[in-house]
């Protein structure tokens, strides 16, 4: 290979660094890094996560810059990160259908013991749901153990 040849392959390959490297991102995409910082995390590694759950939540954009960086645009929706990451993370959570309460929010809420709302309903024949959630809570009707634990 000449020198002129090596050269001109040395400012080809620059050219491309250059372009991955470059803070050249259309207008309202951030990179990852930044958007890490902008929610209050240190490292990326601890800034994955979220960023993931609020894509996923579809209140942000994911543009890959390159193979292993990524920049993201936020949703029109909201102004801040944060309220797309608290958005998401109320978006993820799991809600009973409605007249349908865990045993521990209705003693909770009526200032009773689980045990003892659990003692009152042993043996009344009380239709139970074990809803899809992450955790496998039987589910109530609210209007069965008012009438129970009146």
């Amino acid at each position: 290979m000449k020198p002129k040849d090596y050269a001109a392959l040395l400012m080809r390959e620059r050219t491309k660094t250059a372009a991955i490297n470059a803070d050249d991102l259309p207008a309202g995409w951030v990179k990852a890094k930044q958007v890490g910082a902008l929610l209050g995390y240190k490292t990326l590694a601890g800034a994955r996560p979220p960023i993931e759950f609020i894509v996923k939540a579809g209140f942000a954009q994911e543009m890959r810059i390159s193979r292993n960086r990524l920049a993201y645009r936020l949703s029109p929706k909201f102004k801040t990160w944060h309220a797309a990451k608290a958005a998401a993370e109320a978006a993820g959570k799991f809600k009973a259908p409605r007249g349908w309460v865990s045993l521990s929010e209705y003693s909770l809420k009526h200032r009773r013991t689980v045990r003892g709302v659990q003692y009152r309903i042993d043996g009344t024949g009380i239709p139970v749901r074990i809803l899809r959630n992450p955790r496998s809570v039987p589910y109530y009707r609210k209007s069965d153990l008012d009438r129970v634990c009146r």
